[in-house]
C-alpha cells in the first residue's frame, strides 16, 4: 500500500473523554499535537500532564477560543499570552521542557477576517493587525515547522508557510454532525468518510494523493467521542504515517 506522511493535530482538548482519546492513540502508536484553549487547561490540567507524560505534543488554542477577528488587538495578544503562561506552568508541573511552542487560531481566524474564508488575502489596516498578532508570537518563542512535505500549491501559494501558526491541509468536519447547521453537508459519520473518499487534492481533499504530506485537523469533542476511533481507523486505513513535524 502506498502511504504519506501526516501530521495530526486535535482541537479544543481536554474534554472529558479526553484520557480514552489518548489511550486509544497511544495504543495505535499514533503521535499528535493538541491545540488547547487556556481555559480548559486551567479546568483539567492532570489528564494534560499524563498525556504530556506519553510524549502527546500540547500547544496553544487561545484562552477562550475566541473569533480574533472580532476582539480588539490587545485582547487577541492577552488571549494568547495567558494561555502561554498556563502551558508554561503546565510543562513545567509535568517536569518536562516544552519541546515546541505551537500556535492555532480558533476557527483559523488570523485577526483579520473580513468574510467567512480564512485563506483569503488579507489587506489594509487588517495585514497590519495580523503582522502585530504575528509579531508577538514570535516574540513568545512560537514556530511553525518548515513542512517542506507539504507541497500544496493553494497552501504554498497562500503564504500559510510563512506565519508562525499552524492552518492545515485536511479538515475531518467532523463536528459538522453534531451542529444544527451542516457544514459541506456533512451529517452523519457516513458523510465523514464520504469526504475522506474525494479527489480534490488543491481543494483541501487530498487525502488519497500522495505527493503532499497533510496536516490534519480534527477536535476533541465529547459529541464525536463515538465516532473518534472509527474516525482514526479509517484514516489509517488511506495509508497515513502519523509523525510528529522534526
Amino acid at each position: 500500500m502506498n502511504s504519506k506522511i501526516a501530521y495530526l493535530t486535535i482541537d479544543d482538548a481536554p474534554s472529558a473523554d479526553f484520557e480514552q482519546k489518548i489511550d486509544f492513540l497511544h495504543s495505535k502508536g499514533i503521535p499528535a499535537i493538541f491545540f488547547c484553549p487556556g481555559n480548559a487547561l486551567e479546568t483539567r490540567p492532570e489528564p494534560i500532564i499524563d498525556a504530556i507524560h506519553q510524549g502527546f505534543v500540547i500547544a496553544n488554542h487561545a484562552y477562550d477560543h475566541p473569533h480574533f477577528s472580532g476582539i480588539t488587538l490587545e485582547a487577541c495578544l492577552e488571549q494568547i499570552r495567558k494561555t502561554d503562561q498556563i502551558l508554561e506552568a503546565i510543562y513545567r508541573q509535568a517536569g518536562v521542557s516544552i519541546p515546541a511552542k505551537y500556535f492555532r487560531f480558533p476557527y483559523g481566524d488570523k485577526g483579520a477576517l473580513t468574510g467567512d474564508d480564512p485563506f483569503a488575502p488579507v489587506s489594509g489596516p487588517g495585514r497590519e493587525r495580523k503582522q502585530i498578532i504575528q509579531a508577538e508570537l514570535r516574540r513568545l518563542g512560537y514556530t511553525q515547522p518548515d513542512f517542506p512535505d507539504v507541497t500544496y500549491d493553494y497552501y504554498r501559494a497562500g503564504g500559510l508557510l510563512d506565519d508562525v501558526d499552524w492552518f492545515w491541509t485536511y479538515d475531518v468536519v467532523e463536528w459538522s454532525t453534531f451542529h444544527a447547521q451542516h457544514a459541506y453537508g456533512i451529517e452523519t459519520l457516513a458523510d465523514v468518510f464520504a469526504r475522506m473518499d474525494e479527489n480534490v487534492p488543491e481543494g483541501g481533499r487530498g487525502l488519497n494523493d500522495f505527493r503532499s504530506a497533510e496536516i490534519i485537523l480534527t477536535h476533541d469533542h465529547v459529541e464525536t467521542t463515538l465516532i473518534f476511533t472509527a474516525i482514526i481507523e479509517r484514516l489509517l486505513s488511506k495509508g497515513l504515517d502519523f509523525r510528529l513535524p522534526a
